[in-house]
């Protein structure tokens, strides 16, 4: 076997593994630990935590009640009653005429329990359309006839004929036809006549 000559850096790295634990001693550790901590910025709280952290002290929650209270009574004692618009004349004339028959046809149920309601809007966009060409003199001494409604219209065609006027009843049926062109007149009076 041979052996290699000794140098001075083997003992050098001898002495080094020999005394080297690997870790630096733990007061080394705290001292630096301690000085980042104090070196390092300080992070500020972001404008919701320090609402947070406000409304959470006594005094803060004394002035917020007190300003949220004071505006509740401001606002109801500001409150303006509302005034309801006054109708003329022009405001019949602008507005727009109703849209009847812009939806599909309805089931024969729904239309007669609607009959009454559209008759309604009938009569009502007639009496703006008298109004709006009529002066204001007329207007207060014209009042607008309602027309009956389609039940009203079939008891009097059947009264008619009971008394013997058919070319009366006639009329008055074509008249509820004009007015009532998706209903079945007929089977209707018949029904009416059965009661």
């Amino acid at each position: 076997m041979t052996h290699s000559p000794h140098t001075p850096d083997d003992e050098l790295i001898q002495h080094l593994r020999q005394h080297s634990t690997g870790e630096p001693p733990a007061s080394l550790d705290a001292f630096l630990l301690a000085t980042a901590r104090r070196e390092a910025p300080k992070l500020q709280p972001s404008l919701w935590r320090r609402w947070l952290q406000a409304c959470r002290q006594p005094r803060w929650q004394m002035a917020f009640a007190t300003v949220a209270g004071v505006a509740l009574m401001i606002g109801v004692v500001m409150r303006v009653p509302v005034t309801q618009p006054e109708i003329s004349p022009a405001t019949f004339s602008a507005a727009p005429a109703p849209q009847m028959y812009a939806a599909p046809a309805p089931a024969p149920m729904a239309r007669m329990a609607a009959a009454p309601k559209v008759e309604h809007a009938l009569v009502q966009a007639e009496a703006i359309g008298a109004f709006a060409d009529q002066p204001a003199e007329k207007l207060s001494k014209r009042v607008p006839l309602a027309l009956p409604s389609l039940e009203e219209g079939l008891q009097e065609i059947v009264n008619l004929r009971m008394a013997g006027q058919a070319k009366a009843a006639d009329e008055k049926l074509l008249a509820l036809h004009e007015r009532f062109p998706e209903e079945d007149l007929p089977a209707r009076l018949e029904a009416l006549q059965k009661r």
